[in-house]
C-alpha cells in the first residue's frame, strides 16, 4: 500500500510539473498578443449618442468628443445605450484597400461602422454567427473600398441592456488579421478543451466517490468555460451555438450565477473552511447568497439596470474575499487550500484586474482577455492535481477503514465477517482450477481456565502466539482469520484433507512446545478438518469442520480429527 500510494505521489508531482509546463507553454501566445503591432496607428473620439441621431449628424471634427486611444483598453461610459465613435488614420491616410478593422473585446455590445459619406459598412455582434467575416474573440469589418485621406471612420456602439466591456480597436492588413484570428483561435480551443475535460473528470469522480467538492468544482469549471466562451465568441463560431446567441443576456447571468456560487460552495468544502476558517466561511456563502440574488433579480425590467450596475464592483470584490478565504485556511493547516492559492491566484488576479479595467485601469494592458483563457486553464489543471490528491486521500481513509473493519485488532489476522465474506471466492478459485479446499477450524484448549487463573493479559499473548505460528506455517494464499474468542479458521486452497491434517498437526506440536515462558503456561489446541465436497457450500464445509474439532475436544483435546472421522448423528 505505502509503494502504492507513493506512486500515485510522484505521479501527481509529475503532472504537476507537466502543468506547469503547459501553463507556460500557453503564456506564450499572450505574449504575442501583447506584442501584436497594428498595420495602421488610428486616433479616435467619442460621444453619447442622442435618442434616434442618424450618422449623417457624426461631424468631425466636433468640441462635444473625447480624445482617446483606440489601441487602448476603453470603456464608453455614458447615460444612454448608444455611442458614438470616431476613428481616424494617425499618419494622415487610410491604407489602401483592402483591410481589416477589428473591434477586439466587444463582448455583447452591438457595433456598426459606416464610411465617411454614411453608408453602412456592416452591423456586427459578438453573438452574430452568420456575419460574413469570422473573427474570433473580436469583430472585424472588412474595409473593401478606398477611404478619402483623413476621412474619418463612424462607429455606433449599443450596450443596450447589456454590461458595456472594456475594447480598443486596430487596423490590420488582411493576412494579420487571418494570422491573429488563427493564433486566438487555437489557444482559446486548447484552454477550454483542458477546462471541458478537468470538469467532465471531476463530475465522473464525484459521482463515482459521492464528494460534493468534485461537483462543486465540476460546475464552477464549465460555468466558467461557458461564461469565457461566450463573452470571446467562442461559442457562436466555431461553435455555432445560435440558440445561445438569441438570448445572451439570460445565458450569460445565468452562468455568473452558477459560476460564483458553485465556486464559493467549492472553496468552502475544499479547503475546510468550516474547521480551519469558519467565519470566513459564513462571509463567503453570505457573498455567495447575494450574488445569486442580484444576478437573478437582474432579470426584472424596472430594476435590471441598477442590478447589473452593483454586479461588477460585487464580483471585483470576491477575487480578494476568496484569496484572503483560502490564505487563512492555509495558514491554520489546510492542505487544500493551498492548491486553491497555487491553481487560482493567477485567475482571481486576471479576472479582477478584467473587471477593473472596466474603470480604467491599466488600459494598455490588451492581453487579459487572452490571459483569462490560459488562467482558467491553468487553475484546472493545478485544482484538478489537488482533487486528485483528495480522492487519493479519501481512498487511503477509505482502506484503512476496510482494514479496521475487516481485520481483529488483536492478532492483525481477518475477523469473522471478513473471513466469512473471503471463504466464497476462495471456494469458487478452487473449484474453477479443480483443485481441492480444505478448512481447519482450531479451538485453544482450556483457554477459559487460561485467562481466569493467570489473567486475560495471559489469554491476549496465548492468541498472539497461535496467530505467530499460524502465519508462519501458512502460505500466503492461505485464508486465516480469528473467528471468535479462542477459535481459529484456516482455508487451504489446493490442499487435500490427508496433508491439512500434517499441517494441523505441526500447528498443534509447535504451539505445545513454544511455551509462553512469560507466563508459565504450555498451550495446546483441538483442530477440526474438512475438505469441500462437491455441490457442497461455505456453510456446510465450515460446519462440518466446526463439528469435527468438537470430537477432538470430545477425544481427549490437543489432536486433529477429520471430518470423515465423525460419526453421523444418528
Amino acid at each position: 500500500m505505502r509503494s502504492f500510494v507513493a506512486s500515485i505521489l510522484c505521479t501527481c508531482m509529475r503532472t504537476l510539473r507537466r502543468a506547469c509546463v503547459v501553463a507556460a507553454w500557453l503564456a506564450l501566445p499572450i505574449a504575442s498578443f501583447a506584442h501584436a503591432a497594428d498595420d495602421f496607428a488610428l486616433d479616435g473620439a467619442w460621444r453619447p449618442a442622442a435618442a434616434g441621431e442618424p450618422v449623417e449628424s457624426v461631424a468631425w471634427p466636433d468640441p462635444r468628443m473625447q480624445r482617446f486611444d483606440p489601441a487602448r483598453l476603453q470603456t464608453f461610459a455614458a447615460d444612454g445605450a448608444v455611442r458614438w465613435i470616431v476613428l481616424l488614420p494617425a499618419e494622415g491616410a487610410w491604407p489602401p484597400p483592402p483591410w481589416v478593422l477589428e473591434v477586439i473585446g466587444p463582448g455583447l455590445q452591438r457595433v456598426a461602422v459606416f464610411a465617411d459619406d454614411g453608408s453602412s459598412i456592416a452591423e456586427n455582434w459578438i453573438g452574430d454567427a452568420d456575419r460574413a467575416w469570422p473573427g474570433h474573440g473580436r469583430l472585424a469589418f472588412a474595409i473593401d473600398r478606398a477611404l478619402p485621406a483623413s476621412a474619418p471612420l463612424r462607429v455606433r456602439l449599443d450596450s443596450a441592456d447589456v454590461i458595456p466591456s472594456a475594447l480598443h480597436f486596430a487596423a490590420r492588413s488582411v493576412p494579420d488579421h487571418l494570422r491573429v484570428d488563427a493564433r486566438w483561435l487555437a489557444l482559446a480551443s486548447a484552454c477550454l478543451a483542458i477546462m471541458a475535460a478537468m470538469s467532465v473528470v471531476a463530475l465522473f469522480f464525484g459521482t463515482r466517490l459521492r464528494d460534493a467538492a468534485f461537483l462543486y468544482y465540476a460546475l464552477y469549471v464549465a460555468a466558467y468555460a461557458f461564461v469565457m466562451a461566450m463573452q470571446e465568441g467562442y461559442l457562436f463560431e466555431p461553435l455555432g451555438w445560435k440558440a445561445i446567441a438569441q438570448a445572451p443576456r439570460m445565458w450569460g447571468r445565468l452562468a455568473t450565477v452558477a459560476s460564483v456560487v458553485a465556486a464559493v460552495l467549492f472553496v468552502a468544502r475544499f479547503a475546510d473552511l468550516a474547521r480551519c476558517a469558519p467565519h470566513m466561511r459564513k462571509l463567503l456563502l453570505g457573498y455567495a447568497a447575494i450574488v445569486a440574488a442580484l444576478g437573478l433579480a437582474g432579470a426584472i425590467p424596472s430594476t435590471g439596470a441598477a442590478l447589473r450596475a452593483l454586479i461588477n464592483p460585487l464580483l471585483i470584490a470576491g477575487a480578494p474575499l476568496l484569496l484572503a478565504a483560502s490564505a487563512l485556511a492555509a495558514w491554520r493547516g489546510s492542505r487544500y487550500a493551498r492548491f486553491f492559492l497555487l491553481g487560482w491566484t493567477p485567475l482571481l488576479v486576471v479576472t479582477a484586474l478584467g473587471s477593473a479595467q472596466l474603470y480604467g485601469v491599466a488600459p494598455e494592458w490588451t492581453w487579459t482577455a487572452p490571459a483569462a483563457l490560459v488562467a482558467g486553464a491553468y487553475e484546472a489543471l493545478v485544482l484538478s492535481l489537488g482533487l486528485a490528491d483528495r480522492a487519493l486521500a479519501l481512498r487511503r481513509a477509505h482502506d484503512q477503514a476496510r482494514q479496521l473493519a475487516d481485520v481483529d485488532p488483536l492478532t492483525g489476522l481477518y475477523n469473522r465477517r471478513a473471513w466469512s465474506r473471503l471463504l466464497p471466492a476462495v471456494r469458487d478459485k478452487a473449484r474453477a482450477r479443480d483443485a481441492p479446499l480444505t478448512v481447519l477450524f482450531l479451538d485453544l484448549d482450556d483457554f477459559k481456565r487460561l485467562n481466569d487463573q493467570h489473567g486475560h493479559a495471559a489469554g491476549d499473548e496465548v492468541l498472539l502466539e497461535l496467530a505467530r505460528v499460524l502465519r508462519s506455517e501458512l502460505r500466503a494464499q492461505d485464508l486465516i482469520g480469528r473467528f471468535g474468542g479462542e477459535e481459529f479458521v484456516v482455508a487451504l486452497p489446493g490442499i487435500d484433507a490427508a496433508h491439512a491434517t500434517r499441517i494441523a498437526v505441526r500447528i498443534g506440536q509447535r504451539l505445545e512446545l513454544g511455551s509462553l515462558e512469560a507466563i508459565g503456561v504450555t498451550c495446546t489446541v483441538s483442530t477440526g478438518v474438512a475438505s469441500l465436497q462437491p455441490h457442497e457450500n461455505t456453510d456446510d464445509l465450515l460446519r462440518r469442520a466446526d463439528e469435527a474439532m468438537y470430537a477432538a475436544k470430545a477425544a481427549g483435546r490437543n489432536r486433529v480429527v477429520l471430518s470423515s472421522q465423525v460419526p453421523e448423528p444418528a
